[in-house]
């Protein structure tokens, strides 16, 4: 498998403070506590529910996404009543 080299302009050196220019664009590297990201895209997500936005690595974007489910989730469930955490 050849491994595709990405084009320099499709690059961003960032490491943080992500902005709508970067959408799009790969980190050639980042490391965290967690490991190291080879050309990771920066994307744009929102949550769906109560429109709130992130943009950043896309491995966050998903923690982010997650994160306002599980939150949403609990929110109903109080709104319903519930205390065991779960929604119908």
């Amino acid at each position: 498998m050849m491994k595709q080299e990405p084009i320099e302009d499709d690059m961003c050196e960032k490491m943080e403070g992500w902005t709508r220019e970067d959408v799009g664009k790969r980190i050639p590297e980042r490391k965290t506590p967690n490991g190291t990201y080879f050309n990771e895209p920066i994307v744009c997500v929102f949550c769906q529910f109560c429109g709130s936005e992130f943009i950043g690595p896309s491995r966050e974007a998903g923690g982010f996404l997650g994160g306002h489910e599980c939150l949403h989730a609990w929110e109903l469930s109080q709104a319903m009543g519930r205390d065991d955490g779960m929604v119908e």
